[in-house]
């Protein structure tokens, strides 16, 4: 079954639960009791199915299926608070229904914290949880005023009174406090949508259970009314809504995931505070008493309305500082990326086309060698401006790092719209640019692609430009700008891209290691694992002939799963005749996008029971500074950093690979959060016996131990190169001359043989 036909087929489910709800509200209005009856079971019963399905959806994740299946287990509780509560009837507390409340609140805060989210900081994580405070403690004021007071004031201050008050509003705080945490921290996009559903109904569980506090307060025993019926049925409506959203977002696979955290949840805090003001207010007038507390609580909701505009105007601050180039003031390579996946969601919605355009100055690395890098930095500003003022006021403008820019055009229409905004960009670019005495050329080449409803993905879209784009720079006619067609992709990368999406479930990937030895008595301290595809037609494929394809294709999040799996478990083995044996192992720039990254690397290093500090992640030295050293005096993306100083938090190495030879920066080499460089083979290369042909490796492995990190040299081939590596003070080395890479059971012989239990 297609995926359309899936999402239509929970879309229909969708609309018989609202029908079936409206049949509810109906019968709550019209007393009809056994229709009421009828309503609430069938919407729990659904919902409880929903979430079962959820709990065995294919294509979500382990960690969001664990989830549901715990919420199912929920589902199942909430189904029977009410059968209990109608059964029994609500008596004193603890009544039965009272304890089927609290066990399905329990079941629900451990599921709703099961989910998968983002990584945040420790600063964050202090900043959601005292915003989750203020929300939990607006509502507390409200139970409070509503129910534990006048219980209370009715019944006398006894423990029992405090206790039957305060029980089931205090459980429903707890879980309204996970819930918020959930939310600001934010959810996997599959299951953002869902666990605000989720919320919302629990939501309306907690009013209802303030309504039945209050009505207690007045009574010892309370029936049922219709308001508490109304409660019921629509928590469960939503919370079989909740589940159905859940199968139909796993379904539609091409989620947007352009924004990496929730927008709207950042107003929770702001609700707590509007409901203690609001109280303030209700009870100043129920008391009748407008001077002076009516003034005094407007003074101090206006004190206070005017802090929270304050910071709501610094936090939009932050996050325009977040997205934005430092140097042209344009959107960043992460912003262009998530208005980008934006724009192509709304275009599947409405049936719009959205257009990129990916630019590349020509003769940039020339005019920094020749004017200096001031005068670099004055010609990206000023390319910046032209593109600016060559869009319209609604498309976006971006740089993506070092002489790369993109812009996002929304709604395009035609390529041949696209095609007139390249065409006034180059038109544009033939004005002269004054730098004191010499006048600057902002010449470029251009990429334009155009994605029509639900044809790709940002990161689809953003590869056809930049291959259209590196046509443009072929091309000899004088046309500085190439639309992408197909032409322009090789049909047998085509191929194994579409093949590939299939090699890891059908088996095909294989792991080879290559020891990593200790110098001079040349030990094996570590391994490296190296991927291969064992392909039907073609062989053994090496990474760099099928990652470029993965990352294009959206696999190589489950590709680097798999290693990292494979491998853990492997090197977990081998540690028990090498105890300290390193597990390295290579990631991509694009896992780094993945917000989820260091969670989920930390969840296989505890299956497999590997120890975090005995694994090294190694990371290409131009996905970190790539965008920080090239001259032009921009800064590193923000977000790998992130994820590095999250790994490093937890305990994981990680090491610059091909150190030297991408866009080294000393600069910013003190303020990455790494342990380790891997120096280049090509400087290995140049090993020769003499000081020039050291030069660069001497250098390398002088800065390596002035910063206290471990540097290995990769790419040794005999005996004269692992000698005078030896000689300059490197510690760590690799290559063919100790072994190239090979299956694990051939590795396995060259260990040290395990020491004998005494």
């Amino acid at each position: 079954m297609g995926a359309d036909r899936r999402t239509r087929r929970w879309a229909a489910v969708l609309w018989v639960l609202g029908g079936l709800y409206a049949l509810t509200v109906a019968g709550i209005v019209a007393t009809a009791g056994a229709l009421t009856v009828a309503g609430i079971l069938v919407s729990g019963a659904t919902g409880l199915v929903c979430a079962v399905c959820a709990a065995r959806h294919d294509w979500l994740d382990r960690r969001t299926r664990r989830a549901w299946r715990l919420m199912a287990f929920g589902y199942g509780l909430a189904l029977g608070v009410p059968v209990v509560a109608t059964v029994t009837d609500t008596g004193p507390f603890p009544s039965p229904g009272d304890a089927a409340h609290l066990a399905f609140v329990l079941v629900l805060l451990f599921a709703v914290r099961a989910f998968p989210l983002l990584p945040e900081t420790r600063g964050e994580r202090h900043k959601h949880v005292l915003d989750a405070a203020i929300v939990v403690a607006g509502a507390a004021t409200t139970m409070w005023y509503f129910v534990v007071g006048p219980y209370i004031a009715v019944k006398g201050a006894s423990t029992g009174t405090v206790v039957a008050a305060a029980a089931r509003p205090a459980a429903d705080l707890a879980l309204l406090s996970g819930l918020v945490m959930v939310l600001l921290r934010g959810a996997d996009p599959t299951s953002r949508r869902p666990l605000g559903i989720v919320a919302a109904g629990m939501l309306v569980y907690t009013v209802g259970d303030g309504h039945l506090g209050h009505l207690r307060a007045h009574a010892d025993q309370v029936g049922r009314t219709a308001w508490q019926l109304a409660c019921w049925s629509t928590t469960l409506f939503l919370l079989a809504a909740a589940a159905v959203e859940q199968n139909r977002r796993a379904t539609r696979r091409s989620v947007d995931r352009g924004a990496a955290r929730p927008g709207r949840t950042r107003l929770l805090p702001y609700a707590g505070i509007g409901v203690g003001y609001a109280l303030l207010v209700l009870a100043a007038v129920r008391q009748g008493q407008a001077h002076p507390w009516a003034g005094l609580v407007a003074g101090a909701a206006g004190i206070t309305g005017l802090v929270m505009l304050r910071q709501a105007l610094v936090q939009q601050e932050s996050r325009e500082m977040a997205v934005t180039d430092g140097l042209t003031g344009l959107a960043n390579r992460s912003r262009v990326h998530e208005v980008l996946g934006r724009a192509l969601a709304r275009g599947g919605r409405t049936g719009g086309s959205t257009a990129v355009l990916l630019l590349d100055l020509n003769g940039f690395k020339q005019v920094n060698d020749a004017l200096g890098h001031e005068a670099g930095d004055r010609l990206l500003v000023e390319f910046g401006e032209m593109m600016r003022r060559s869009v319209l006021g609604g498309d976006l403008v971006g740089r993506l790092g070092g002489d790369e820019f993109a812009a996002v055009l929304h709604d395009i229409g035609r390529v041949d719209h696209a095609v007139a905004v390249a065409r006034r960009i180059a038109a544009a670019t033939e004005q002269p640019i004054p730098f004191g005495d010499q006048t600057l050329r902002a010449s470029a080449s251009i990429g334009v692609a155009v994605g029509g409803p639900g044809e790709c993905t940002a990161d689809e879209l953003l590869h056809r430009a930049d291959l259209a784009m590196h046509q443009a720079k072929r091309r000899d006619d004088g046309t500085r700008w190439q639309c992408w067609d197909r032409s322009l992709t090789d049909e047998a990368e085509l191929s194994l891209e579409h093949e590939l999406r299939g090699a890891i479930a059908g088996g095909q990937l294989r792991l080879l290691y290559q020891p990593i030895v200790a110098l001079p008595h040349r030990e094996i301290a570590g391994v490296e694992a190296l991927v291969r595809w064992e392909h039907p037609r073609h062989g053994l494929l090496v990474p760099e002939r099928f990652v470029p394809l993965a990352e294009r294709a959206g696999v190589i999040e489950d590709l680097g799963r798999w290693v990292l799996e494979q491998a853990c478990a492997q090197a977990k083995a081998w540690q028990r005749r090498v105890p300290s044996l390193q597990l390295n192992v290579n990631i991509s720039p694009r896992q780094l996008d993945n917000q989820g990254f260091t969670g989920e690397v930390l969840e296989i290093l505890d299956r497999a029971g590997f120890f975090p500090g005995h694994l090294v992640l190694e990371v290409p030295e131009s996905a970190v500074v790539g965008g920080a050293a090239d001259g032009a005096g921009h800064t590193a993306e923000a977000d790998p950093i992130a994820q590095l100083e999250a790994l490093t938090t937890a305990g994981i190495r990680v090491a610059l690979d091909d150190f030297g030879t991408g866009y080294s920066s000393l600069r910013y080499l003190t303020r990455l959060p790494v342990d380790a460089l891997k120096l280049d083979s090509c400087f290995v290369a140049e090993l020769d016996g003499t000081s020039k042909g050291s030069a660069v490796a001497q250098a390398v492995l002088r800065l390596g131990q002035m910063l206290h990190l471990d540097t290995v040299a990769e790419g040794v081939e005999g005996e004269a190169q692992a000698r005078e590596l030896t000689l300059l003070g490197c510690e760590k080395a690799q290559g063919i001359y100790f072994s190239g890479p090979v299956p694990a059971a051939e590795l396995e012989r060259q260990l040290p043989a395990a020491a004998s239990p005494r």
